[in-house]
């Protein structure tokens, strides 16, 4: 599956279906930017994760790789484990800690009624500009062109 990246949507990550199905049930954005070289979106609680360490489950200390060399290439066969290096955090766990979150002050908020859904702004979609329209030209003969002169 092919995931724009930015508001231009130049770039595009690569990421499987069951992954794309996980990321979505865990109310992360469909929004997806890079972020120091790999591709990160926000989640729930303004919490902000990188996708590759998300689908990977790297525990803090861990480094993904990218075994292409393609940062934009998420599936699951192109990423690995290093030991060494990488961030201090666990972004899967605080991912779904953010989502159950989510889920139980909405339920809280839907009991007392005063849940208001958040509906966002329809975004277009990205397509290709359209390019002018040339004006149809009456087809001119031979003499016709020298007869004006």
């Amino acid at each position: 599956m092919h995931v724009p990246i930015g508001r231009d949507g130049t770039l595009e990550a690569t990421v499987d279906h069951d992954d794309w199905n996980w990321l979505v049930a865990h109310k992360v954005s469909r929004n997806w930017l890079l972020r120091g070289g790999q591709v990160g979106a926000c989640a729930p609680g303004k919490l902000e994760v990188l996708i590759g360490r998300v689908i990977v489950d790297a525990l803090p200390g861990q480094r993904v790789v990218f075994l292409n060399g393609n940062e934009l290439d998420l599936r699951r066969s192109n990423l690995g484990l290093q030991s060494h290096g990488g961030s201090t955090r666990h972004d899967r766990a605080l991912l779904i800690e953010a989502a159950t979150d989510f889920e139980r002050r909405k339920a809280l908020a839907l009991a007392e009624g005063t849940y208001k859904p958040r509906y966002r702004k329809r975004v277009p979609i990205i397509v290709k500009p359209k390019q002018p329209k040339r004006k149809a030209v009456e087809p001119v003969s031979f003499d016709q062109m020298f007869a004006a002169l």
